[in-house]
């Protein structure tokens, strides 16, 4: 029997998601008791005060709050708390598979913990909920643009030495995430290069506070396989017709995109509908759920309100996230499978 309802189908459908920053997937209750535990701010009386706090009208006050809220994990009990949080979210919007990046600079430039303190406890949890039929969670280590291309090459050394000493198929790869804004990509080459040569993958956030050039620098400066965002390459017909004939994906995030409102301030004039109508490879995210307030069935349920997509659109942008995915040849056919399986139940 079909679902009475669009959200009803959105819901039933299992989904991935690849863009997704895991710190900011962490729940308020969650911050408030690091807040409490470490002492920071006694004026937060409680999880709601976290709310008011981290308002945002901008990217800028979005990078200076998800900075703010790295400052409070301190010890690897602290990343603990993460996958809890993440498998929650999961669960509630029936994310099967998920890729989320994991930002270190900040709280190692603080001190008291350690690459593999970081680490360790996300790539235990999530093993350990995998194996337990929970949600399969990958990790991108965000390189950040925001501390310059030193730091950003002691994090691919500090990944690459990782997993010398561990074995893992949880840490898949890096992105350069932070400030793009003066932040070009060509000093992140090098990191780039090394990366790829040490068989990770490879994705860039760009065309979320920059022009179109961004976007093309990320692909043919770093060989980005996929671009977080990519909101400017509407400004630029000939990029659009490249990463659709290229295939290259783009972490698509409304609800990201209009309230940092760089390129765009109204759901409705969001160019994802424009880039899926022109054949383009976009899948669809929530960026920060916890900071946006938005988590991923909601922004389904946005784009068929406010982008006119039918329920075939729909299974489309899941079936290019599970293309756009990381995922080995068999993840991918049996992901698609049970979509396809799941839609046809629904029909």
């Amino acid at each position: 029997m079909a679902p009475r309802t669009i959200s009803d189908f959105i819901h039933s459908l299992p989904k991935t998601e690849i863009h997704i920053h895991a710190e900011a997937t962490v729940s308020f209750d969650s911050y408030f008791a690091l807040n409490r535990k470490y002492g920071m701010d006694p004026s937060l009386k409680g999880p709601a005060d976290f709310r008011k706090l981290l308002a945002m009208d901008s990217l800028g006050a979005m990078i200076k709050n998800f900075l703010y809220l790295q400052t409070l994990f301190r010890a690897p009990e602290d990343f603990a708390l993460v996958v809890p949080d993440v498998e929650a979210y999961a669960r509630r919007n029936n994310v099967r598979y998920m890729e989320t990046f994991v930002a270190p600079s900040m709280v190692l430039k603080q001190g008291g913990i350690d690459f593999k303190g970081i680490l360790d406890p996300l790539v235990e949890g999530f093993d350990r909920l995998a194996s337990s039929g929970g949600p399969d969670v990958r990790l991108i280590v965000d390189v950040s643009r925001t501390f310059g291309p030193e730091n950003a090459k002691r994090n691919v050394d500090h990944v690459l030495r990782y997993l010398g000493n561990r074995s893992t198929d949880r840490v898949i790869g890096i992105g350069l995430g932070g400030s793009e804004a003066g932040n070009p990509c060509a000093p992140y080459k090098a990191v780039f290069a090394a990366a790829r040569e040490a068989g990770l993958r490879v994705v860039a956030h760009a065309g979320e506070e920059v022009g179109p050039e961004s976007i093309r620098d990320a692909v043919a400066e770093l060989g980005a396989e996929r671009i977080g965002h990519g909101t400017s390459a509407v400004q630029d017909p000939a990029l659009m017709d490249l990463l659709a004939e290229r295939a290259i994906p783009l972490e698509v995030c409304p609800a990201s995109n209009v309230i940092t409102g760089k390129y765009v301030r109204r759901y409705e004039e969001h160019p994802l509908r424009a880039f899926f109508d022109r054949g383009m490879l976009v899948t669809l995210n929530t960026d920060d759920p916890v900071l946006f307030e938005v988590e991923l069935d909601e922004e389904f349920r946005r784009v068929a309100e406010k982008l006119a997509f039918d329920r075939a659109g729909i299974v489309k942008l899941l079936e290019n996230g599970i293309r756009a995915t990381f995922m080995d040849e068999a993840g991918k056919k049996a992901a698609r499978e049970r979509l396809a399986a799941a839609a046809k139940a629904l029909a």
